[in-house]
């Protein structure tokens, strides 16, 4: 087993192919009347009027997640070091001090690769229950992309 050390400086990566444009991954996550319908893992929710989205390096990304049962509450404060729209996002995480890279890749048939890399991971965000959350996050974004095609064929 690798020292802690070694363990924090890792990376964690996660990858997902969405039935959408790289433009719309890039607006539902950069627009709070979107991001309220996904932000927040399964069981939780992220209150549109708590979500602060300056979209610019330096601008400031902020949410509020609250547990859908408890009313218990988790503060994210962000800043965006880079934004290069539709392709990628990076924000620094000043809760957790992680740095979280977005790379959006159009694919054939109006689709995207959606990469999220995060680096500098504290232990807490490498517990099982943490990743597994992240990951009913990316299944909520994904459920609300088919959700907004589904209207939009309408």
């Amino acid at each position: 087993m690798a020292p802690s050390g070694m363990e924090a400086d890792a990376g964690l990566e996660f990858s997902r192919v969405f039935d959408a444009p790289p433009e719309v991954v890039f607006e539902c996550m950069t627009q709070p009347g979107h991001l309220t319908h996904f932000w927040a893992p399964a069981g939780a929710s992220a209150p549109v009027e708590e979500i602060r989205v300056d979209l610019r390096p330096g601008g400031r990304f902020e949410t509020l997640i609250v547990n859908d049962v408890t009313g218990a509450t988790y503060a994210t404060r962000s800043v965006f070091t880079e934004v290069h729209a539709p392709s990628s996002l990076v924000w620094h995480e000043e809760h957790t001090g992680m740095t979280v890279r977005v790379t959006l890749t159009a694919l054939p048939a109006g689709k995207t690769l959606f990469h999220l890399h995060q680096t500098n991971v504290p232990d807490i965000v490498r517990l099982p229950r943490n990743q597994a959350g992240f990951k009913t996050t990316l299944d909520k974004f994904d459920n609300y992309l088919n959700q907004l095609a589904g209207g939009a064929k309408q």
